[in-house]
Parts: C-alpha cells; structure tokens; sequence
C-alpha cells in the first residue's frame, strides 16, 4: 500500500482508462490473478493481491494518513511540503534558521512558548501578511499602530508597542531594527539569554516577552480588551522567574515515583470469562506474518492457544487485523461467549473502537463487527509488550523457526511453561 498516491504502472502500451476493479475480480468476488499478471508487472499484481476486497460501497479516502481519514495535522503536513507556496523560500533559504530552531528548542522555558518561537521562525502564525500568502483577502495593516503592515517580525520587534516593550525591559533593539530580518532578531535576543551582562530577571523573560506581545495582539484583535503593559510584563517575569525556580529544585527520588497506571501484570478476566492475547509478527510487505491466539481463564490457566502463518500483508495493521479476525471465528466455533481480547498494538484498538475513522481498512472491519456481535460479551484491553510476551513468542517462531504449520492445541505450549505459571502466580496475587 503506497504512502501517497501515484500513477499505476501497466504491462502494455495501450491503457484502458475505464477499467474498474470489478473487471479484475472473479464471480465469487475474489481476485482474478490471471487477469492481474497479464496487465500488471509481477510486484504491482502482488501488491494488488495483498489489497483486502469485499461487499462494502466505495468511498473517498486521505491517502495521508495510514488510517485513510483526514486530520489537519496531515493536511498541514502536506501544505508544508509543497515548495511552491509564497513567501517560503525566503526562510529555507536562510543557512542560519535551522540553527535558530535547534536553538528554540533548547530554551529554558515552557514547551508552549518554544512551539510558538518555532512557529514564528517557521511563519506559521496567523498574522495577516500570512494569512493573504495564503490566499485570504484580509487587510495588512497592523491593528495595534495603524501603519505598518502585520508581519511576524512587525509584531514582534518593529512595531511601536513592541519597541516600547523591550525598551522598558531595559533591552533597547539596535537603531537599525527596521531593516532587518526576523531570523536576525530572534536570534539576537535569544543569545541575550546567555549574557552574563545582563541582570537574571531580564534573560530569564525574554522568552515570556515575546509571548506576552503575541497575547496581547490577540486579546486586542479578538477579545477587544487590552491590559496595561506594564502588567502584562510585570506577570512574565513573575511567571518566567517561578518556573526557573521550579526547575532548578532537586527532583524527588522518593519511592512511589514513575510513571502512573502501569501495567504491572497480567490481568486475567472475571470469573466465567475467557481472555485471548493474540499478536501478528509482521517483519515487511514480502514475508509471511505469524499470527497466534492464546486463551486463559480467571486464573490465568492457559485452556486454548492456536498459531497461523498468514500470507503477504502489506503492514503490521493489516496482519493484526487478520489475526484478531482468525481468533474470533476460532473462538465462536469453539463456543466461547463471554471473551476479552488483549492487544500490544493501540492501531488496532482504535480502529475496531472507531471504524469509521480507517476507512482504509473498512472491508475487514466490517467482518470483524459482524464477528463481534455474535458473542454475548466481547471487550477489549490493551496489553503491554512485557505482558502479552506469552503470543509473541510464539508468534515469532513462524519466521525465526520456519513454522509455517498452523494447530490449534489445548493448554499452552511446554517451551513457555514457566513463563505461562509465572505470569499466572502474578495474576492472582
């Protein structure tokens, strides 16, 4: 499956331009490989076979995303990339912004403050010569001074408010500001940082300076209210003088520190109810993927495990996906009903909670919903990697051993047996 779209490539000269799918499947509505080879080269058949086809309408897809669905952050991934878009070059063009960003990232301040600093060098706020880049109609002109037209570095260093800002912060810009270059600036002021000459209050809220003049333009512009700057500076410097503080105290070592709600072991299900751990060992598009299910009751006693090689699959998602799809139509025909699935991969927990959102994969979900509402009680977990290590092991014998023989078997396998006791003593302890 391609990350973005491209034109097919075809064996012959002569392209038929209103060929559809349809016209490539057999009647029982599976691939016609014949047809395939003879019109494709061998790799894009083979990739056209690992494509899942079923009875589900046709519908638009983001090709941006590996779900299939948009999201802005997609959206505006693309955007940036596309080198055409005015008034870009001037800034990939400049040697000197790369080492600006690393630079802003590096600043001893909140992470919000330095993806606002990135943001500006990048030019991506939404001041009105932006804004008109990118093919709104709005007026330039700076709503704080009335006469210079609203650029980012306008905002943040020429115009008067600004120059007045710094000025009463005791850092004055030099006599020729209006002719240079944002890059110049920002990075003038935050090489400021690091001076020595400088008092300690006045390094340390640079950074909240620049923030407080990008809030203030925005409380002006959009909430018609404007505090006194002289509060609104004397509030940076509280704020950027408490969190050097807080991140100069010694950090607690106390024990009960870590991270919070992890997993610490196995949790097994209620009484009455079965839990399936199942795991795909996808390698690439080219192997096969070892799929296994493995099924234990409240006491972690292991009553089912079954393992499967599964033909090309052209992502992990995808080899996932055809697993959990084995084990349910292995667990309804061994006559489970009350059943809790346990998965190390989020994707996949996702995309059964919210299909709608992986249109991409809607033909197998699909099955998977059907499958789902023909037991009584069916939920889902997620399971982290340490505690779903009794599947995965035996998922990677597939490709590690060359057990490409699929069995199902009651209990669990005797090479795991202390692995499968331990994580039972845990369980119920």
């Amino acid at each position: 499956m391609d990350e973005v779209p491209r034109q097919p490539v075809n064996k012959n000269v002569m392209i038929d331009v209103n060929l559809k799918v349809e016209s490539l499947l057999r009647s029982d509505g599976q691939w016609d490989v014949e047809k395939l080879q003879e019109l494709f080269p061998v790799n894009e058949a083979q990739r056209s076979l690992q494509l899942t086809v079923g009875e589900v309408s046709d519908r638009e897809i983001w090709a941006f995303t590996p779900q299939g669905s948009y999201t802005v952050k997609s959206g505006y991934a693309l955007a940036s990339k596309i080198k055409y878009v005015q008034g870009m070059n001037s800034l990939l063009e400049d040697p000197g912004i790369l080492e600006l960003k690393r630079m802003i990232w590096k600043l001893p301040t909140i992470p919000k403050i330095r993806s606002f600093l990135w943001r500006a060098i990048s030019g991506a706020l939404a001041v009105a010569e932006r804004l008109n880049i990118r093919g709104m109609q709005l007026d330039s002109t700076c709503k704080l001074c009335s006469s210079g037209s609203e650029s980012i570095v306008h905002l943040l260093f020429q115009c008067p408010v600004a120059v007045d800002v710094w000025q009463r912060m005791g850092l004055p810009l030099s006599p020729n500001h209006n002719s240079m270059q944002l890059g110049e600036l920002l990075s003038s002021h935050l090489k400021l940082i690091s001076d020595a000459s400088i008092s300690l209050q006045q390094r340390q809220a640079i950074p909240w300076i620049l923030w407080t003049l990008w809030k203030n333009r925005n409380s002006i512009l959009y909430a018609d209210t404007q505090v006194s700057l002289d509060l609104q500076l004397q509030q940076a410097c509280e704020e950027a003088r408490v969190w050097n503080e807080l991140i100069s105290e010694p950090e607690n070592t106390e024990a009960g520190g870590g991270l919070l709600n992890e997993n610490k072991k196995w949790e097994p299900p209620m009484h009455g109810f079965a839990k399936c751990n199942i795991h795909a060992n996808w390698r690439n598009a080219r192997l096969h993927s070892g799929g296994v299910f493995v099924i234990r009751d409240h006491t972690g006693n292991v009553l089912h495990h079954a393992r499967k090689a599964f033909t090309f699959s052209p992502n992990r998602l995808t080899a996932e996906l055809r697993c959990l799809e084995w084990a349910l139509q292995s667990m309804k025909d061994l006559g489970y009903q009350e059943i809790i699935i346990g998965s190390d991969l989020l994707d996949l927990l996702d995309a059964v909670k919210r299909t709608l959102e992986w249109p991409r994969f809607r033909i197998i979900l699909q099955r998977i919903r059907s499958l789902c509402m023909q037991f009584s009680f069916i939920a889902f977990e997620s399971e982290s990697l340490d505690f779903n290590r009794i599947a995965r092991e035996i998922a990677k014998s597939v490709l590690r051993d060359g057990r490409f023989q699929s069995y199902l078997a009651l209990g669990g396998p005797a090479w795991l047996h202390q692995l499968i006791s331990g994580e039972a003593v845990l369980s119920c302890s």
